[in-house]
């Protein structure tokens, strides 16, 4: 049984006019929603906000016996979203465990019983575990992962991982009130390209800024502080410079 305060992923299995009912996919188990624990709002119909084979982050108001009560406006959205992503992942990873496991004639539940709890015991989840063989399938071996499994887990991770490349843009809007006032932006904008930065001109005062890698924390912080320098640089020699960051 699921414990209070816990997060928990549900799928809406069925709607009446005043509640909802969830079935808690990591504990096979059915709970209910009040049709007040829907939403932060008045609820006239629970239909505008679920929908049947919907699934949702759940928080556990409270276990009482077999009944389960569940609210979805007690989760903030930030957690819902994470949640969610990390239920994707394990659903993905679990797919994959079952691949492995058909490459060495065993099903689902054997490839659990051989590797699959160990996997989660040593990492945590199965889809940590997938990264770490991907990045380092010797890591796995030294956790006492039988050779032939890390082989196929790591053939199966390389072949369906694919790191993601982020771009992170600026959008500039540039002004030189100087007579050589062209020449001023130009020589301003250069060090953006030093930076390793693409720079585009979209149309007068318009620029964009851009550039592409694998760590999207620290690229968005590149492009922020180039495009702030810039912005601030046109400023103090007589100018206007703002921008705003874009995303994919």
């Amino acid at each position: 049984m699921p414990e209070r305060d816990e997060l928990v992923i549900c799928r809406i299995t069925k709607l009446h006019p005043n509640s909802a009912f969830a079935r808690l996919v990591e504990y096979d188990r059915t709970g209910m929603i009040h049709v007040s624990e829907v939403a932060k709002r008045w609820v006239r119909d629970i239909r505008e906000f679920v929908k049947e084979n919907q699934y949702v982050v759940c928080r556990v108001m409270k276990v009482e016996g077999d009944h389960i009560f569940l609210s979805i406006k007690r989760v903030y959205r930030e957690q819902a979203n994470s949640r969610l992503n990390e239920f994707k992942r394990e659903r993905k990873a679990e797919k994959l465990l079952g691949l492995a496991g058909k490459e060495l004639g065993k099903d689902l539940e054997q490839s659990y019983d051989e590797v699959g709890y160990l996997l989660q015991d040593n990492f945590g989840s199965l889809s940590k575990a997938f990264g770490f063989a991907l990045k380092d399938p010797q890591l796995l071996k030294s956790k006492g992962i039988p050779e032939e499994w890390v082989k196929v887990l790591s053939d199966i991770a390389s072949k369906s991982y694919v790191e993601k490349d982020y771009e992170v843009r600026a959008s500039m809007k540039l002004i030189s009130y100087e007579p050589d006032g062209v020449e001023v932006l130009k020589g301003i904008l250069s060090k953006a390209e030093q930076a390793g930065l693409d720079v585009k001109y979209i149309s007068a005062p318009k620029y964009m800024l851009s550039a592409r890698g694998k760590k999207h924390k620290e690229l968005k912080a590149k492009v922020s502080k180039v495009a702030e320098d810039i912005a601030k640089e046109v400023r103090q020699r007589n100018g206007f410079g703002e921008f705003k960051i874009l995303e994919d």
